[in-house]
């Protein structure tokens, strides 16, 4: 058994067609077949079973679950060479949204410079879902997030670094402006801008108005976060952000929530459990968590 007939398998998993496999890795077609009658004597089971007369291939039960750990085993040999492409490299992938970057960020840099650590780092930035799927496709090493729910999964490693709250931000010129709190009921009669789906928010925001029985009517979907800013500014909408989002110059209004259970986010740091913690590793890390916290 070898990676090559591996990969031919599960490639014909999902063609379920020798020859679309075999036009895939340009090689002949009894070179598949060959790859999966050793598979085939390796587990000492049928994989596939082909219908001459319909012309039907299908994979049997026994071929089904290999092909549910062949998915790992393959996921696992990119993932070693992604990390090891990085430490040859002496990189460190980091990732994280705009929004924590902005908060968080600025503060790291000055430490980075003094422990030679900025120039082996490389940044992404994107939301927190994005540069959660990131980090497990190895493209990144570690991420700085967000979450609203826990992170349940068994690749990965995480640190919960702060708690923060959600806030209802409106423009001067709103009705609600000047409130010092107000229920997210009440706020629903206003027209919503929000984040993407690559960012935390929009998980708070359906889980709030999903305990306040109500739905928002949404006029627009950003991936920026200065832009949901300007245009909550102007009064056109109302929004629902999480309070490290909120600088100090913003011409925007924060308005805490009258809700109890309130959705939070939880800033952490995530990383795959896989990643060999190198002595640059664990220092970029603890610098991480001294500004965190």
């Amino acid at each position: 058994m070898n990676l090559r007939d591996l990969n031919y398998f599960h490639q014909l998993v999902r063609d379920r067609n020798f020859t679309k496999v075999a036009v895939h890795f340009n090689v002949s077609q009894p070179t598949i077949t060959f790859a999966i009658k050793r598979l085939e004597k390796e587990f000492d089971t049928k994989l596939v079973e082909r219908n001459h007369t319909h012309s039907e291939l299908r994979i049997t039960s026994s071929g089904m679950q290999l092909n549910q750990h062949v998915d790992r085993m393959l996921n696992d040999w990119h993932l070693a060479h992604q990390e090891i492409r990085a430490l040859n490299r002496q990189m460190i992938r980091f990732g994280m949204s705009p929004t924590i970057s902005n908060y968080f960020f600025p503060g790291v840099t000055d430490r980075l410079i003094q422990t030679g650590l900025l120039n082996h780092l490389y940044t992404y930035e994107d939301g927190s879902r994005e540069v959660l799927r990131l980090i497990l496709e190895g493209q990144v090493d570690i991420g700085l997030i967000g979450r609203v729910r826990p992170l349940l999964n068994d690749q990965l490693a995480s640190e919960s670094l702060k708690v923060m709250h959600f806030r209802l931000v409106v423009g001067p010129s709103s009705p609600l402006a000047k409130r010092e709190a107000v229920s997210f009921k009440e706020a629903s009669s206003y027209p919503f801008v929000v984040l993407g789906q690559h960012f935390a928010n929009p998980v708070a925001f359906a889980q709030i108005a999903g305990q306040a029985g109500v739905s928002p009517h949404i006029i627009y979907r950003s991936s920026n976060i200065d832009t949901l800013k300007r245009i909550v500014s102007r009064g056109v909408a109302v929004s629902y952000i999480a309070e490290l989002s909120i600088l100090p110059n913003d011409p925007i209004i924060s308005i805490p929530l009258t809700d109890e259970n309130a959705p939070e986010l939880t800033v952490m740091m995530v990383y795959r459990k896989s990643l060999e913690l190198t002595e640059s590793v664990r220092r970029f890390m603890a610098i991480i968590r001294e500004i965190a916290l």
